[in-house]
């Protein structure tokens, strides 16, 4: 089941295209250039960057997956981990507990 966090990171394109890249992640269809952001996996990783052509298998698409953010290219989804880490230290003035944090903040 893919679910999307109240608080989205987006950039300026996708948060315009957002109801077509969601329309299309559910569907599978083909999105080049598209990253998106999920809380890792695994509890040793914060994130985990997706590109769109992982949703294009069925099975992938049916596991569950929280994303937390949307980019176009690979240069824009590290911008928007940077702005999510460094929004984390501005509210907690430290890098401790970042994924406890993003669990606790956006995902609640």
């Amino acid at each position: 089941m893919i679910r999307f966090c109240k608080k989205l990171f987006l950039t300026e394109k996708t948060e315009r295209d957002l109801e077509k890249i969601r329309q299309k992640l559910y569907t599978g269809a083909g999105m080049t250039g598209i990253i998106f952001i999920e809380l890792a996996s695994n509890k040793k990783d914060v994130f985990d960057l997706i590109p769109a052509a992982m949703f294009k298998q069925k099975s992938f698409r049916s596991r569950d997956h929280f994303i937390i953010g949307i980019a176009e290219n690979r240069r824009k989804c590290n911008d928007l981990v940077k702005d999510i880490v460094l929004e984390h230290f501005e509210a907690t003035g430290s890098y401790e507990n970042l994924r406890k944090d993003i669990e606790d903040r956006i995902v609640g």
